[in-house]
């Protein structure tokens, strides 16, 4: 494997209208499967439904904005600089709930088709076939679970 240099300015950018704007800073083929890398920029009030990956450890690096999340049943407050590791099979959400939009990082290891998984949801916005029932099939054929509402 080689080493792999992205640019921040020309990542693929997976926009969900006053909701999150998704970047695809490194993605699993990059990496040859062992690990791919995501920028959320999350409006305030939003965040996902409380969700499992069942194959993946996922890693939060909190950039900007005041969030909290949910892990493993605890509820925690993050705000920039602060990290938080989720091992894979643990239910976990975050949400922003700053006045501003919040930025954050993350990694999945190994990458598996979760970038596939994202696009997957674009598109089923973009067709308008996103529902919760479209989701949770999305969802499951890469490893992910949807468990319960938004915090």
């Amino acid at each position: 494997m080689n080493p792999v240099h992205s640019k921040y300015d020309s990542a693929e950018t997976l926009i969900f209208p006053d909701a999150i704007t998704l970047k695809i800073l490194l993605s699993g083929k990059q990496t040859n499967g062992n690990q791919a890398i995501f920028e959320d920029i999350v409006e305030p009030g939003v965040g996902p439904g409380r969700h499992v990956h069942r194959h993946q450890d996922e890693t939060f690096f909190f950039l900007e904005g005041k969030f909290i999340a949910e892990v493993g049943g605890q509820m925690y407050e993050f705000k920039p600089g602060d990290v938080a590791f989720i091992p894979r099979g643990t239910l976990h959400a975050f949400k922003n709930v700053g006045g501003t939009p919040g930025r954050l990082r993350y990694i999945f290891s190994p990458a598996q088709t979760i970038e596939e998984m994202f696009r997957e949801f674009h598109n089923a916005l973009a067709t308008g076939e996103f529902t919760m029932d479209k989701m949770a099939q999305i969802s499951a054929k890469h490893g992910q679970e949807f468990v319960g509402p938004p915090l």
